[in-house]
């Protein structure tokens, strides 16, 4: 099946492959793994509408105790004894990666990325199917408001501390203190929460069990606790700032033993209290500054794997990858928009919907997806959202149309073109924008080229705008629910966890009441129904419902079109096999380090 993949893989630029469905996962089950219940919410990442789940309507067996203002103190348990030095089958594994990490700190958002599958579990995680498994707890609800959260059984911090549900409610209290995007629905100019995301808690009386409450239902409340990492309170309370520890205490098989910035170099070495034992014993990350140093070090046999958080290997990439002997590739399916044209909807050029409308006719979809994409690439629909994602309704397809482009033109008020061959208004002035685009990121820029390209030959002007990440941020980032995004277009990137940000189906990115990087500016009411609708859903069909009239929106009024979609394609040794695949974090997960096995 690999050596196929390989091959459709070398022949997709040369002959445009049509998109097809992914190969079987490779990879088994880590033993003693704990595994899904028969009554829990899953999100289906087919194109038909997904079941509701059972859990949905089902109280769980025990539902925690309410607590006043302070939660009982957790039941302390004996530390388990330190275990003797071990061997493993296999001793060290190196992976490349090119995300910036500047400090290991818990906050930093690229390190908390890489050691989500290493040292840091989320509470749950998602396959590659996009079910969902208990990892650091199991979880129920009854009505997708209240939802329990159960420590599972052995998680012990790398200091012999026991794993508590107050180290979930410590975490969540910090957070919204610290004003994490991730798990409250709103902050001021400062930073400072408005709106939590749970309305109570209550922690149970053994201190292992916490439940939750919602300021409303969501189905999908097991998609953010796929990337939600717990914090240690034995380490952390009273402390001003997460860095103040000298330590970093950690609840998975990995603990973090050096960081040498200097170098580029992480390393993690096992965690003697965790309940199993990984396959692999030190684990080494080498920190690249671009994909081409990276990738050629994959190829001499001095990485074992690389990773990128939600995101695979880039088209350039996979042909010549594919054609080394001694690598593998697998083919991942994601909800994954990899090249996105975003419009400020709000001012500007684009405040016009007919010139959206335009522009979506006049680009050529089959070559983002040829020159960019895997073989596993499809073009897009106007609905925006991947057909593997919770909630997608098919929608009409993009495809180039230059007649019906000329004619929302002209309904904009550009009938003409100048010596250039630019469109003009009534008063001569040509019509034109400014597209900015991210310069450290390689890809991006290669899709700006080639709209610009595009859109040139067609009639509109387009000035490209590469800017480094910071000043790309500010410019393309709505802060405070302001009209203030400077951009008046862009280029984005959406994975499968970006995609079910908030609400879902990348929502958030185009709302322009969040401050987000990459809002379009939408402040429309029928939007903000639509959006209200799927975040009170109770039930996945409820959802599932909204979902669809949110593509429906997104079909007729164009805030952002994707250019291509397609899966992951990730890379490894072909030393090694028996790698579990993850929805968010590809091949770098933690059950990888229990299933991996030696050719």
């Amino acid at each position: 099946m690999k050596k196929l993949l390989a091959l459709l893989l070398c022949l997709s630029l040369v002959f445009a492959l049509a998109a097809c469905s992914t190969p079987e996962s490779q990879t088994q089950q880590p033993a003693e793994q704990p595994t899904q219940a028969e009554d829990q919410p899953t999100e289906s990442t087919q194109a038909e509408q997904p079941s509701e789940p059972e859990s949905q309507t089902q109280q769980p067996a025990e539902q925690p105790a309410q607590t006043e203002n302070q939660p009982t103190e957790p039941t302390q348990t004996e530390q388990p004894s330190e275990p003797e030095a071990l061997t493993y089958p296999i001793e060290q594994f190196t992976v490349g990666t090119t995300a910036a990490i500047e400090t290991a700190t818990f906050g930093e958002y690229n390190f908390d990325m890489l050691a989500s599958g290493v040292s840091e579990l989320p509470l749950v995680w998602q396959d590659a199917e996009g079910n969902y498994h208990p990892l650091l707890a199991s979880y129920e609800t009854a009505d997708s408001v209240t939802w329990v959260y159960t420590i599972e059984p052995g998680m012990t911090w790398s200091d012999g501390e026991p794993v508590t549900a107050e180290d979930i409610l410590f975490t969540l209290e910090y957070d919204d203190a610290n004003g994490s995007a991730n798990f409250v629905s709103q902050t001021d100019e400062d930073g400072k929460v408005t709106e939590a995301k749970y309305a109570s808690y209550a922690i149970s009386d053994d201190g292992m069990s916490i439940s939750l409450t919602l300021t409303s239902a969501n189905v999908r409340e097991l998609s953010n606790m796929t990337s939600f990492r717990v914090m240690p309170k034995h380490i952390y309370e009273g402390k001003d700032s997460v860095t103040e520890a000298e330590a970093r205490v950690t609840c998975g098989p990995y603990m973090l033993d050096s960081f040498n910035k200097e170098a580029g170099t992480l390393t993690f070495i096992p965690n003697p209290y965790y309940p199993q034992t990984p396959n692999v014993g030190k684990l080494t990350y080498r920190l690249f500054g671009n994909e081409d140093t990276m990738y050629l070090a994959l190829q001499n046999g001095d990485l074992d794997m690389t990773w990128a958080y939600s995101t695979g290997v880039s088209g350039s990439y996979q042909d010549v990858l594919a054609a080394t002997d001694t690598l593998t590739l697998e083919a991942v399916t994601a909800a994954n928009a990899p090249a996105v044209l975003a419009f400020n909807n709000a001012n500007g050029l684009f405040a016009d919907e007919n010139l959206r409308l335009a522009v979506s006719y006049a680009l050529d979809y089959d070559s983002f997806r040829t020159v960019f994409g895997s073989a596993y690439a499809s073009n897009p629909n106007r609905g925006f959202v991947p057909p593997v994602t919770v909630g997608y309704k098919e929608t009409e397809a993009l495809g180039q149309d230059l007649d019906t482009a000329a004619q929302y033109m002209a309904d904009a008020g550009y009938t003409e073109k100048n010596a250039d061959g630019f469109y003009v208004n009534a008063d001569g002035e040509v019509c034109a924008f400014t597209l900015t685009c991210n310069a450290s990121k390689e890809a991006h820029v290669g899709y700006a080229e080639l709209v610009k390209t595009q859109l040139e030959q067609f009639g509109i002007q387009v000035d490209l705008e590469t800017l480094d990440g910071d000043s790309y941020n500010a410019k393309t980032s709505n802060k405070f629910s302001e009209n203030n995004i400077t951009m008046e277009a862009a280029i984005y990137g959406y994975t499968a966890a970006g995609m079910g940000m908030k609400n879902g189906l990348a929502s958030i990115y185009v709302d322009g009441t969040h401050p987000v990087q990459g809002g379009c500016q939408v402040f429309d009411e029928e939007f903000q129904a639509i959006l209200s609708a799927m975040g009170e859903a109770k039930t996945v069909e409820e959802y599932t419902k909204a979902a669809g009239s949110l593509q429906d929106w997104y079909a007729a009024h164009t805030p952002l079109i994707a250019l291509y979609w397609d899966s992951q394609i990730l890379v490894h040794s072909a030393a090694y096999e028996n790698f579990t695949e993850d929805a968010v974090f590809g091949l770098n997960n933690v059950n990888t380090w229990f299933t991996i096995t030696a050719t």
